[in-house]
């Protein structure tokens, strides 16, 4: 029985990682089929194998020689990207998210399916659409709700929030419809929220923001800055501490952007019909 590898990145602190992954939503029967993390590709595992790339945002620099790794060890099987995307992190311009080298990761794929919007690919968004919680109807019981990326934490007025750390898709889909308008530092925050008929507010620490088809409302960040802490004696700084993986930015005047939140009330359905679509793809090319 012919294998298939689905290598994206597994972090149970970040639930958009966990989500985005196409074997929690597709089969694919007469294939074996297992999770792997991108981080962790194993040369032997992966050998012989079909190989599936995504979702999440891949393509940066990070995850570059592990993508290649898993194009080296295919023999002969298929390489497939699945809802991947760019990912280059501040200071940036539009040019650079314009000019963004995509073939250096996927010259060597056999299908390729990218959730960034005007690219000369496949456009297919992260599968996490296809979850059946979207088919819930939620009231919305605040004007606004703030879901953070766990790095990159809104601190905004005393409205309702919670972070992508959490656990449960289902509460976080229950958060974010309950708020009319979701203020948010996460791609899946933005990404869901707008699936769920609501107005988004990002605030971006990346490309990836930008490259969204249904696009969200965006606050003009100059830059993150990682938070510190400082410590004083006699009003003198004696000591300096940076915290690694925390930042915070200046949101003055954030209002300014929620005239340009839009409802898109077809991207739930648009989404997974074009996943479907891509999974039927996937099979041909199998049995090629």
């Amino acid at each position: 029985m012919d294998s298939i590898i689905n290598y994206h990145v597994i972090d149970p602190k970040n639930i958009g990682d966990l989500l985005s992954c196409p074997l929690n939503y597709f089969t694919f029967p007469g294939y074996h089929t297992e999770k792997a993390d991108i981080r962790q590709i194993d040369a032997e595992a992966a050998r012989g194998k079909h190989l599936i790339i995504g979702g999440g945002g891949l393509l940066y620099s990070r995850f570059l020689t592990d993508i290649l790794n898993s194009a080296s060890h295919r023999e002969g099987k298929k390489l497939i990207a699945w809802g991947i995307g760019q990912q280059v992190y501040k200071p940036f311009t539009t040019e650079d998210i314009k000019a963004f080298n995509y073939s250096q990761y996927l010259d060597n794929f056999d299908l390729i399916g990218i959730r960034d919007i005007d690219t000369p690919y496949n456009w297919v968004p992260c599968a996490s659409c296809m979850h059946s919680a979207f088919d819930k109807k939620r009231e919305v019981k605040h004007e606004y709700v703030v879901f953070s990326h766990k790095k990159f934490q809104i601190q905004i007025d005393n409205f309702p929030r919670i972070t992508n750390e959490s656990k449960s898709f289902e509460e976080v889909l229950d958060f974010l419809g309950s708020g009319e308008t979701i203020l948010t530092s996460s791609y899946h925050g933005a990404y869901w929220g707008t699936l769920l008929g609501r107005k988004v507010l990002a605030f971006p620490f990346s490309s990836k923001f930008y490259t969204l088809k249904h696009k969200p409302g965006i606050h003009p960040l100059d830059k993150w800055r990682q938070d510190r802490k400082r410590f004083y004696l006699f009003n003198k700084l004696v000591y300096e501490f940076r915290y690694k993986n925390k930042f915070s930015c200046a949101l003055e005047n954030w209002q300014n952007a929620l005239k340009d939140c839009q409802l898109y009330p077809e991207s739930l359905e648009e989404s997974r019909s074009r996943n479907q679509w891509y999974y039927n793809e996937i099979l041909e090319h199998l049995a090629d």
